[in-house]
């Protein structure tokens, strides 16, 4: 299958094919509730090509130098045992031979294979096939339209066996060059080997797209740190795309720009959630690169089409394009949706046909395993196809990436762009290999610029030559490159390392990201595993430290601020007690993850500290958010707190009054801030609002229950929600304006991540709401709305759903927040600790 939901790989293999029979329809039935999907661009009409029986589960298609549809028709994934359907896949050639439009001759091309994933014509007319072990080339040399000449290009050897995190995502450039994807392969060990003998041999490391010559010479692995990277397409300029699944707990899905030597972040080894300390998803780790943008779920391909970038989104049930905006050497991108479905839609893959029209097969039914439904749609202009003349030309940074200069160009290597800086990274690689120099020998402090210093660092990692290198990088004033070699000694388990990982920890240079990273490291390579429940086991590490008197305050206070809000590894009475210690770094850690556990023991010791004088304001402040969850239990204590001399003691105190209360003058916030500009001036708001702000303020007006309930749906720090994005050091990213103007317009800008969607029942009721995925066997799908409450639906009763132009963050947040309120949460999130 080419891609479907990656959820589904957390289930044993037995369980998937035990309740196939439950999931999938009888296999020569037509689904009668299969609704035709809506064209959203009035420039486009859509037509049904064919359909079930006909045609069964399609997944990959292209056309041959004839003109004519292949199709790969699945039947190996995952078969229900009363199947019957053929017992291997076969390649379909489908004809219209009347030209109404309709197909109406259905031959087999080639047949036999199993887990057959992807199907491209590539040069001098072979016909291209992936399945999850191989690749090989077909040719019909007698003329008979059956396949009779079969060249094997690549195999992967593995005990993996998972039928799509393997081979896939075939694409050709204009060099005589094939591009392909390898998934994950659930982590097991792996040699893949090609036509010509050479290889590639790993495993843990996550998915990775490999290039070799289109006869199978010369394999190069040309980037990593995918999940299942399903789609690949190379467009008019050789840019390489390609669209993969997410982890578990990190969306989005990706489209990403893929470029030589690129690390994209994930690796299978440190967990599937995706936020494991040593694990990126949106360049958030140095040395790592962001996406292009976020797709629907599931994606399963990508295509250059009509100026834009097309990609199929199997698990949002509609194809998506994206219009492409330079940055630097690479993109960003606005998403649009040409075609919606209902649930009984499910795009695969693309072909573009001799006329310009697009072909695309659909799986139909939501069930994973076979079950004997599909259709292909073809999508065509109402008028005449527009030239291709919008599609975006190579950037001037772009064509400086292309030089083959970049390893002694110093300014490439230390540039901001990271697209330009890792093409510097492949041409220090290129020069290795080259014998032109050795990246293990090579002396970083002949760098001045600590990027440079990262780049060599980055192209000695991609080769593995440690050496002087890591050693040097470990002792570098420059943060990234210390987390980078902190990677690198993980990755290749590098024991030999440790004692110089356990130094990092006393080192009063060390943030609160590198002591994950270190602290993370060192379970590693003790454990060499990562379980479900990775964080309670990090926190075990964690726990001995923060106990630790001899180590400093600064790295205890550290370990503190990383633990788990929930964690097992230390009570109540230890951090009531922490709470009063002597310095104020970890006291103010322990008082705030008392507040953060918010049981009753927790809030017990958090009355004791919002009314001990003794204490600083700023502690006891904090200590007063706690409170605001059992603001009735504590009014009496609040009403003291209100009154308090502490002038920040009692700004919160009155805050949870004034919510408990539903007090008008806590929605506009009038009383401390008068004349305040209108929300569409954003410039005035920020000239308002961008100094003057304290951070610790800050943190007490997310997490409050009664302040801006920004933890109710967004993480910070590894605490709150996962509902909205993870606003960790959100504003050293994006720029307080930027920050500013989602608060004020939520619903201007919508991440497809976090598209709400107005979905309609068959009984007439309707709700709006965030998607938070489907269960049971994919017959219940949860969504939260604006209020934060969840609901469950029933997905066979849905009727449609449309994308709401709303977003779940509520419009008019900053009139229940001051002036004050606003410049202290800017703070909090622009820090760059």
């Amino acid at each position: 299958m080419h891609a479907l939901h990656s959820r589904w790989l957390g289930f044993p293999l037995a369980l998937v094919t035990a309740t196939a029979g439950l999931l999938s329809a009888t296999f020569d039935v037509r689904r009668a509730d299969a609704a035709e999907p809506s064209v959203l661009d009035e420039r486009y009409e859509l037509e049904l090509f064919a359909a079930d029986p006909d045609i069964v589960t399609p997944v990959g298609a292209t056309f041959d130098v004839r003109g004519r549809l292949l199709v790969i028709e699945s039947h190996t994934h995952f078969p229900p045992q009363e199947y019957e359907g053929p017992k291997h896949d076969r390649i379909r050639l489908i004809e219209d031979t009347d030209a109404d439009g309709r197909a109406d001759r259905f031959r087999s091309f080639y047949e036999g294979t199993h887990a057959t994933m992807s199907l491209r014509r590539g040069p001098a007319d072979w016909i291209y096939v992936a399945t999850r072990k191989e690749i090989f080339r077909l040719r019909d040399s007698d003329g008979d339209d059956v396949a009779d000449v079969r060249e094997e290009i690549a195999r992967l050897e593995t005990s993996g066996n998972y039928p799509h995190n393997g081979l896939g995502g075939l694409a050709f450039d204009a060099h005589g060059q094939l591009y392909f994807g390898l998934g994950e392969n659930l982590g097991e060990p792996y040699e893949l080997i090609a036509a010509d003998g050479s290889r590639w041999k790993a495993g843990g490391e996550g998915g990775n797209v490999f290039r070799c010559s289109v006869d199978g010479r010369q394999l190069t692995r040309v980037a990593t740190g995918f999940w299942n990277p399903f789609g690949i397409c190379v467009d008019r300029h050789d840019r390489v795309f390609a669209v993969g699944n997410d982890p578990d707990g990190c969306p989005p899905c990706r489209l990403v720009h893929v470029v030589p030597t690129g690390d994209f972040g994930y690796q299978f080894r440190y967990g599937r959630s995706g936020k494991h300390p040593l694990q990126a998803w949106d360049g958030e780790l140095p040395g790592t690169l962001p996406m292009v943008a976020g797709t629907g779920e599931a994606p399963c391909a990508v295509l250059p089409f009509d100026g834009q970038l097309w990609v199929t989104s199997w698990g949002e049930n509609r194809l998506e394009r994206f219009d492409l905006r330079h940055v630097g050497a690479s993109f960003t991108a606005d998403r649009d949706i040409v075609v919606q479905g209902d649930h009984n839609f499910r795009p695969v893959d693309f072909a573009v046909a001799p006329d310009g029209s697009l072909y695309f097969t659909d799986w139909v039914d939501r069930s994973y395993p076979v079950h004997g439904h599909g259709r292909i749609w073809r999508l065509k202009r109402k008028a005449d196809p527009s030239a291709d003349s919008d599609w975006p030309k190579l950037s001037d940074a772009e064509q400086r990436a292309r030089r083959d200069d970049l390893a002694t160009d110093r300014s490439a290597l230390s540039t901001d762009d990271v697209f330009l800086r890792q093409a510097a990274v492949a041409d220090l690689v290129r020069a290795h290999q080259a014998g032109k120099l050795s990246l293990a020998a090579i002396d970083l402090s002949k760098y001045d610029e600590p990027l440079a210093r990262l780049s060599v660092v980055q192209a000695a990692r991609w080769v593995n030559q440690p050496k002087a290198v890591l050693a040097a990088a470990l002792q570098d004033a420059d943060e990234r490159l210390r987390l980078t070699a902190v990677r690198w000694i993980a990755d290749e388990k590098l024991k030999q390392y440790e004692p110089q990982l356990v130094g990092l920890l006393d080192d009063s240079r060390t943030s609160p990201r590198l002591f994950a990273a270190v602290v993370a490291a060192l379970d590693w390579l003790e454990r060499g595993q990562v379980s479900r429940q990775y964080r309670h086991d990090y926190d075990r590490r964690l726990a001995p430290i923060l106990r630790d008197e001899q180590k400093s305050a600064a790295i205890r206070a550290t370990a503190l601020r990383l633990l788990s809000v929930d964690s097992p590894a230390i009570s109540v009475d230890e951090l009531a007690k922490l709470a009063r210690a002597d310095d104020s770094a970890i006291a103010r850690e322990a008082t705030r993850l008392l507040v953060l556990r918010g049981d009753e023991a927790a809030v017990n010791w958090i009355v004791e500290l919002a009314n001990d004088d003794k204490l600083s304001a700023g502690l006891r402040a904090d200590a007063v958010v706690g409170l605001a969850s059992a603001a009735e239990r504590h009014r009496e204590s609040l009403a003291r707190l209100a009154d308090d001399d502490a002038a920040e003691v009692a700004r919160e105190a009155k805050r949870i009054l004034r919510t408990a209360d539903n007090s008008p003058s806590n929605s506009a916030a009038s009383n401390d801030s008068p004349n305040r500009p209108a929300a569409d001036d954003v410039d005035a708001w920020l000239a308002r609002v961008q100094d003057g702000g304290d951070a610790n303020a800050g943190w007490r007006v997310f997490f409050s229950a009664a302040g801006g309930r920004c933890a109710a749906c967004h993480t910070l720090d590894g605490r709150g929600a996962a509902i909205g994005p993870d606003l960790t050091r959100i504003g050293s990213r994006m720029g307080k304006r930027r920050v500013l103007e989602s608060i004020l317009h939520p619903s201007r800008e919508i991440a497809p991540t976090y598209q709400p969607f107005v979905i309609e029942m068959a009984d007439g009721r309707t709700f709006s709401g965030l998607t938070l995925g489907r269960f049971d066997g994919d017959k219940k799908e949860r969504i939260v709305g604006a209020d934060g409450r969840e609901i469950t639906l029933d997905v066979p009763n849905i009727e449609r759903r449309t994308e709401s132009k709303l977003s779940i963050m509520p419009q008019g947040l900053e009139q229940g927040l001051s002036d004050q309120d606003l410049r202290d949460l800017l703070a909090l999130l622009s820090r760059n600790d």
